[in-house]
């Protein structure tokens, strides 16, 4: 669970202006995750939390109408066997599923879904993604973080129309007329 925020987190915290994601961590916080409903399907090592989802960790909030929690398989010679929920390993991926929200102290994020995979320790934001630091705005359809690396890129709709470009709004910072 703690991959959870801290992947959205860092993924989300999208600087606008210089189109460059920045790490701003809470991984040693707590996570605070709550939903109408969560179920645990053991043969798929998934927990899935559904209904107005919110998970909160630190300053961030994540919500959406499903958040799925998929782990890989345990490691160890009793792994095989073992009760239903204690053969997992580590988490493999995150989806987020249905009006997705990322808020943090200085951005927010929105799209349809969003996908962190561990392996490749990336993010993927799809659908009417929108992304706003103070009064900057990037618009597009598809929002993809190589958190590692530190590099994002957002897409356009498959069609490429005029109306499925990326767009950005941005406003240079005011200066104090000090260095005239």
């Amino acid at each position: 669970m703690k991959r959870l925020a801290a992947a959205f987190g860092v993924a989300l915290t999208l600087c606008v202006g210089g189109a460059q994601a920045q790490i701003s961590t809470n991984r040693g916080d707590p996570i605070d995750i709550s939903g109408d409903n969560m179920e645990v399907v053991d043969a798929q090592r998934m927990v899935a939390w559904k209904g107005r989802v919110e998970a909160l960790q630190g300053n961030n909030r994540l919500r959406a109408d499903a958040i799925n929690i998929y782990y890989g398989p345990g490691t160890g010679p009793r792994a095989e066997n073992a009760a239903p929920g204690t053969g997992w390993g580590d988490i493999d991926r995150i989806e987020a599923v249905g009006n997705v929200y990322f808020v943090t102290p200085e951005q927010v994020a929105r799209g349809e879904k969003g996908v962190y995979t561990a392996a490749s320790d990336t993010i993927v934001i799809t659908g009417d993604v929108v992304v706003a630091q103070g009064e900057n705005v990037l618009r597009g359809d598809t929002l993809t973080i190589q958190v590692g690396a530190g590099r994002s890129t957002m897409d356009a709709g498959p069609g490429g129309g005029p109306g499925e470009r990326v767009r950005g709004v941005f406003y240079p910072k005011k200066s104090d007329g000090a260095g005239r």
